[in-house]
């Protein structure tokens, strides 16, 4: 199921591809669009077809992603985007999750030792940028079979993987995340829908809330109550993408209004979900 839509001077196509372990691609150009600080679950893996897009880790670390480049970025890796030119970025994007991904790897016969992860978020690579390009066109195409989708999509990426990709004994973290702050984390996860208040959050962490506040934004990368918009947006856009109407969509994440899912998913996509499913 696919969804797209314009706002401006953002053009936006959103879709799920069930061929690859129902990753979600993107297909956008944004002029003056800025992301916010956010992470994804999913590896993030992209081809910048003009334009450039100015990326920031959320260590402090700016680079610039050109026309005719692979962006990559980790799960987990708090980052955002904004133009690096006054025309803005055109992009391709794929998100998959790590099992998916980890699966083609072991099918393909890798040797698997640890954790799959990128040192790079630009990487110039002609060759695997254009079998990534290739495959995308070929997943947005209505005449391609299910078979040429996921056979493009898969060599593409495991392309990319081999290529690019290294693998670690542990998980690539700056720190370890202390005990109280992924206990905070935990109880936002699971506690979505009912919005709780910090002093519950601090409550569940067993510190205070000023002290959580503090040391969440250090671990994570942004605070408690923007770690909760991103993870309520990122499921509000799996369920659309799934065809559940917005106003459900709404309702099951804990919104008071579509109006207000609405204006969420936009800081984040450039347009409302009710535009994108037009």
């Amino acid at each position: 199921m696919g969804a797209s839509a314009s706002s401006r001077s953002n053009v936006v196509k959103l879709w799920r591809e069930p061929s690859l372990a129902g990753a979600e691609l993107l297909r956008a150009t944004y002029r003056t669009h800025r992301f916010p600080p956010h992470a994804h679950d999913e590896f993030a893996f992209g081809v910048i077809e003009r334009g450039a897009q100015s990326f920031l880790s959320g260590r402090g670390q700016r680079v610039i992603m050109p026309e005719g480049t692979i962006c990559v970025v980790n799960p987990g890796h708090v980052h955002e985007g904004r133009p690096a030119t006054d025309e803005g970025w055109q992009y391709r994007m794929i998100y998959i999750p790590t099992p998916a991904l980890m699966n083609l790897l072991k099918a393909d016969g890798e040797d698997l030792p640890g954790s799959l992860h990128f040192r790079s978020n630009v990487i110039d690579d002609v060759q695997t940028m254009r079998a990534l390009y290739e495959a995308h066109v070929c997943s947005e195409s209505g005449d391609a079979t299910q078979l040429e989708k996921s056979s493009r999509l898969a060599v593409a990426v495991l392309q990319l993987a081999r290529r690019h990709g290294h693998m670690s004994h542990r998980l690539v973290e700056s720190s370890p995340i202390p005990g109280a702050v992924k206990r905070a984390r935990d109880y936002i996860d699971a506690h979505l829908v009912t919005n709780p208040s910090l002093e519950i959050i601090a409550e569940a962490a067993g510190m205070s809330a000023f002290h959580l506040l503090r040391e969440f934004k250090k671990a994570i990368g942004v605070a408690p109550h923007a770690y909760l918009v991103q993870r309520r947006v990122e499921l509000a856009k799996h369920l659309v993408l799934k065809g559940h109407p917005l106003r459900q969509v709404a309702m099951e994440i804990g919104y008071c209004d579509q109006g207000h899912m609405s204006r969420e998913f936009s800081r984040f996509f450039g347009v409302s979900p009710g535009v994108a499913r037009q």
